[in-house]
């Protein structure tokens, strides 16, 4: 009788482990989830949907991306990180990911420990730019504006990272602003066009159009190099702060504990993605220097990212700054 019974219970424990092998082996079975952590209409949300497009044809089921903006997108990680780890829960991670365990102390999610990281997207130069009536058409005009009045400029941010690297331009400038935090650049773009803030760091992706029909003035770009789409728009490194540069990453992370076979089939269909003439033409267009990766070299990248950030929160001060 207890042979029959251990015999009977192994049997079951063969099959549940078959029916789990051949349910990975099916993945994906149902459509996947993008989850961006700021508003529709910004950086990483146009990102999310142009690679939800390029990845759900190679994967052969819909990606839908899903925006939970908010705490600098600390809602989405928590989402994340608490979501089923079995490939159809995905983040579409922006370097506040990096940031924000350093920057909200009380914050439970551990950037690194948390998530499976699946690979890098690419990296994108911020623009500092003003609103028109801003009376500086360069960066040591700026600078020199806000010595004279220091109470004078408001700037805007969408997120940890545009918070930090205007911090960091402040505190190499010797200045201070004064901070209006938004939930995504989405809402933050218009505010400068409108004039609600004086000065906003953010994304070349959302920013360049506005450049162009004359909405914002470009005062730098925050790369080591001056940016292909935008020749003429100097760095901030060049004359006013040597040494500056902040820019933006994008990549993709699932839930710890994610199965590595299904890890490795969505960087496969990233990677894949990425290296689609299309689908980089428009990454590119939006200031996206496409720079794919193995799950590994993201991991290294981001215990490195939070290490550098850590610094600047410290340096700054800026550690539980309001939402």
């Amino acid at each position: 009788m207890f042979k029959f019974a251990k015999l009977a219970a192994c049997s079951l424990i063969a099959a549940s482990l078959t029916t789990s092998a051949v349910a990975q082996a099916r993945y994906p079975s149902k459509p996947i989830r993008f989850v961006v952590g700021f508003a529709a209409g910004g950086a990483s949300d146009v990102v999310a949907r142009t690679l939800s497009e390029s990845m759900g044809n190679i994967l052969g089921q819909p990606i839908i991306v899903d925006n939970k903006p908010g705490a600098d997108s600390l809602i989405a990680t928590q989402f994340v990180a608490g979501a089923e780890p079995d490939g159809y829960t995905v983040m579409v991670g922006v370097s506040s990911h990096a940031i924000n365990a350093s920057l909200y102390t009380n914050s439970k999610v551990d950037p690194v420990k948390d998530f499976a990281p699946i690979g890098m997207i690419g990296d994108s130069p911020n623009l500092l730019v003003v609103h028109p009536s801003v009376q500086a058409r360069t960066t040591e005009e700026l600078i020199e504006l806000a010595k004279s009045k220091p109470t004078y400029l408001n700037y805007g941010s969408s997120a940890s990272i545009t918070m930090l690297a205007t911090e960091l331009f402040s505190d190499m400038a010797g200045i201070k602003m004064t901070r209006i935090p938004y939930k995504g650049s989405g809402q933050a773009v218009p505010a400068v066009m409108a004039g609600d803030v004086q000065v906003l760091l953010s994304s070349a992706i959302t920013l360049l159009p506005h450049v162009q029909t004359g909405k914002v003035r470009p005062l730098a770009i925050t790369s080591a190099r001056r940016s292909p789409l935008a020749p003429d728009v100097p760095t901030v490194t060049e004359k006013a702060l040597p040494g500056y540069v902040a820019t933006t990453w994008y990549a993709l992370f699932a839930p710890a504990g994610t199965p590595t076979p299904v890890v490795t089939q969505l960087n496969a269909a990233l990677n894949t993605a990425l290296a689609n003439p299309a689908t980089a033409q428009k990454l590119q267009a939006q200031g996206v220097d496409i720079t794919p990766s193995t799950p590994a070299e993201l991991q290294n990248f981001v215990q490195k990212e939070v290490v550098k950030w850590a610094k600047v929160v410290k340096d700054t001060g800026t550690a539980n700054a309001p939402k």
